[in-house]
């Protein structure tokens, strides 16, 4: 018998939190007055993940004239959202992508590919339509589709009869979720998210990145309607990679409010496209 949303929200109550380093991290970037030693500080309790995050900092991906070579340049250089964002990538990846999956459906190397392609994506488009707030899209693209992997590693048999009728019949994993009446990707990244104290307007991306014309806080729209335009860019770049059959459809009313036309899409998606070559330290960790 199928499982209710309450008894899959109950198997994900036995996931562990993140550890104390990088729930510290998140809580001190959400603070105000918090100085770079203090962020230094928490980051470099863990050599590994102070090791990992010097790495990307000083990856193809950002750049950077010169060589990082300590932690608090990093974050001086970066930025404290950037380094929170380091620091979770690194965390999901460990605990989400790092064992093999009981499905041979989906592939984690792909959802994985998906997530960082859509976060690196959001940047574009905050980029052309002028959204300060980088940080924090990357953030939503990094973990939108992270309920995909919850599913595949928790209920493999869920992800199987999702990916076979989205085969066959053509379309979005979304879709398939939607016609199996199965408690979809988006409700369970949505739990974790409140469970780990994410910021609201992170957990409002997310949760409505497949449906933006839902959010109906004006300060929410640009985060939102900004990650749904990096997830469709980001399956257009590889239409298989989160599970899809067919192309995820761009939100008539998120085109217009990004006030986009098809030559700015397509600059869009070639900067994308780009960017994401040069992410490949995402992508090996």
């Amino acid at each position: 018998m199928p499982k209710t949303l309450d008894e899959i929200l109950e198997e994900l109550d036995s996931i562990p939190t993140p550890n104390f380093v990088v729930t510290k991290v998140m809580e001190l970037v959400s603070q105000p007055n918090i100085s770079a030693s203090e962020l230094t500080e928490v980051i470099e309790k863990d050599p590994n993940l102070t090791v990992r995050v010097m790495k990307l900092a000083n990856s193809a991906y950002y750049g950077l004239p010169q060589k990082i070579s300590t932690l608090s340049h990093a974050v001086m250089i970066l930025g404290f959202k950037t380094v929170r964002n380091l620091v979770t990538s690194i965390y999901m990846h460990d605990a989400f992508f790092s064992s093999k999956l009981a499905t041979d459906k989906i592939s984690s190397d792909k959802i994985w590919w998906h997530l960082i392609a859509t976060a690196v994506a959001t940047e574009s488009v905050s980029n052309a339509f002028g959204y300060i707030n980088k940080e924090e899209t990357f953030l939503v693209g990094m973990i939108h589709d992270l309920g995909k992997m919850v599913t595949a590693k928790l209920f493999p048999a869920y992800t199987d009869a999702i990916i076979e009728l989205a085969s066959n019949a053509s379309i979005t994993y979304h879709e398939a979720e939607e016609e199996l009446e199965l408690p979809d990707h988006v409700s369970i990244v949505t739990h974790l998210m409140e469970k780990w104290g994410f910021p609201e307007e992170i957990r409002v991306a997310v949760a409505f990145h497949h449906e933006p014309e839902k959010v109906e806080d004006d300060n929410l729209k640009d985060i939102t309607y900004i990650s749904h335009a990096a997830d469709v860019i980001s399956n257009i770049l590889d239409p298989a990679s989160a599970g899809n059959y067919a192309l995820p459809s761009f939100n008539k009313e998120a085109w217009s409010y990004l006030g986009l036309d098809g030559p700015s899409f397509l600059s869009i998606t070639r900067e994308a496209r780009g960017m994401v070559k040069k992410a490949t330290e995402f992508f090996n960790l």
